[in-house]
Parts: C-alpha cells; sequence; structure tokens
C-alpha cells in the first residue's frame, strides 16, 4: 500500500518522514528535494522519504487506522530508520494521530504539522468554508464535470500560480484517484487519544507551520484541536499558500532544520 521516494541527504542526520495530503502524491514534495540552488544545503543535513498509497485500494479494510499505521511502519523497516520526525502536510497530518494510535511517544522524535490537520474530527473547524464549498465536487462519483471543477478549485485554493507542470501533476494525480478513496479519507474512523496524549504530557515536541496566505487550512482551528500540547512551537510564515514550500522554500527549509537539529 506504499511506496518510497528516494532518500535524500545525508542518513546520518536525523531522518523525517514526509506524509503527503489528500489527493496529491508524494511529487508534492520534489521542490524540497530538487531545488538546484539549496539542494546541497538540503542533503548535506538529513535525508527525507515519502509514503505513498501507491496500490490505490478502495475497500474499507485497508484505510483503518491501523493500517495507515503500519504502513509508517513498513517506511520505517525499510529504511531502518531510528525515532524519525514525522512531517505531515495538509490531511496527511491526521495520519499522526495514526501512528500514535498503535504506537508510544518514543516511537519518534518529534510531529511536524505543516498546513496540517491534526486529526479527521478537527476538519470542520480547520478547514476554510472556502475548501468545504469545493467537496461536494470533490466527493462526487457520477458528475465528472462537477468533480473535475471542484478539483481545480481545490489546487487553485493550495496555491494560485503554481508552475505550470507541477500545476498538471496536481490536476493528474487527483485524476487517477480512484473516487471511493475520497470517501473512504473523509469518513474512516480515527482516534486522537493517542495524539493528545503524547501532547498534552510533554512527551513529544511539535512543530506547527502556517502559510499567512493559506486559503485552506485556518490556524486558530488547528491550534485548538491540540490546545494543551506543551512543548509546542509556531512558526506562520509570511505571504505563504498552502503549499508553504513553494511560497517560501528558504523559510521553510531554515524552520524545520533548525527545529530538528539538522
Amino acid at each position: 500500500m506504499y511506496n518510497l521516494n528516494p532518500i535524500c541527504g545525508d542518513p546520518l542526520k536525523p531522518a523525517i518522514v514526509f506524509i503527503h495530503g489528500f489527493s496529491i502524491g508524494a511529487m508534492a514534495f520534489d521542490e524540497i528535494f530538487n531545488d538546484p540552488p539549496l539542494v546541497s544545503e538540503w542533503n548535506a543535513r538529513f535525508h527525507s522519504i515519502s509514503i505513498v498509497n501507491y496500490d490505490k485500494p478502495t475497500n474499507a479494510a485497508a484505510w483503518v487506522s491501523q493500517r495507515l499505521a503500519e504502513d509508517f511502519d513498513a517506511v520505517v523497516q525499510s529504511y531502518n530508520l531510528i525515532k524519525p520526525f514525522v512531517l505531515g502536510w495538509s490531511l496527511g497530518a491526521a495520519q499522526i494521530a495514526d501512528i500514535l494510535s498503535f504506537h508510544p511517544p518514543s516511537y519518534i522524535s518529534g510531529v511536524i504539522y505543516d498546513a496540517g490537520v491534526p486529526c479527521l474530527a478537527s476538519l470542520p473547524n480547520t478547514v476554510s468554508v472556502a475548501a468545504f464549498a469545493s467537496m461536494p465536487g470533490l466527493n462526487q462519483t457520477t458528475n465528472v464535470t462537477q468533480f473535475q471543477s471542484g478539483y481545480i478549485d481545490f489546487i487553485n485554493l493550495c496555491h494560485p500560480a503554481l508552475d505550470l507542470d507541477f500545476y498538471l501533476g496536481c490536476l493528474g494525480d487527483g485524476m487517477v484517484q480512484p473516487r471511493a478513496i475520497v470517501d473512504l479519507s473523509f469518513s474512516r474512523t480515527q482516534n486522537s487519544t493517542g495524539l493528545l496524549q503524547a501532547g498534552t504530557s510533554g512527551a513529544l515536541p511539535l512543530l506547527a507551520i502556517f502559510g499567512g496566505d493559506d486559503q485552506l487550512v485556518l490556524k486558530q482551528g488547528v491550534l485548538d484541536a491540540i490546545a494543551g500540547w506543551q512543548k509546542l512551537t509556531v512558526v506562520t510564515l509570511p505571504d505563504a499558500e498552502h503549499f508553504t514550500w513553494i511560497s517560501r522554500p528558504v523559510l521553510f527549509r531554515a524552520t524545520v532544520l533548525n527545529w530538528t537539529g539538522s
């Protein structure tokens, strides 16, 4: 149910597992690892990998919380990682709640939310009205025109001025995803108890990154969802859209690297 992006960086440095968001796959992170002006600095400090739902299963059993935690385990085992940091972007951040439902906080070194939704239950308070307005199209299984319109609106909300090739890549990722997966992504059952206990007990540090111009995820809603998290660092990247690392690449990299001690 997963495949791996090539490792990037020095394996002696702290590892960060990147989890992508809704519909957009691992290619979303290409800008992070393939930026020529910064790649030497980035590679010298740490290596990273990304989770992808590769075989696109449409049965509900493949989308239970335990199965998603097992996907993360497979990545950790494949690369012999010890206590990696986990970065969840957008809806991908909710998968960290799955991981901490089946593992103690000591399994990872820390949590990074990049414009991240902490858990599925927090969606109504962490996602903007404009984003929800596009949901009827995203959830559409029979009306192709409505789906296409909704998905295009969704990508434009992520960033209004993407490079054409990257923009087309985002659209392509959404178009090949089975419609049943969309429903399962939002309707599956999830328990956030382990996540919140890890934060309120002080067991795990959390870096919450927000885009100052993000049109999808609401900063205050996210902070409300993780209220009481003891070791919390909040950084807002000015003028950044939902693709924070595309809007502010240098600041994004510096924020993550400094916080992880890479």
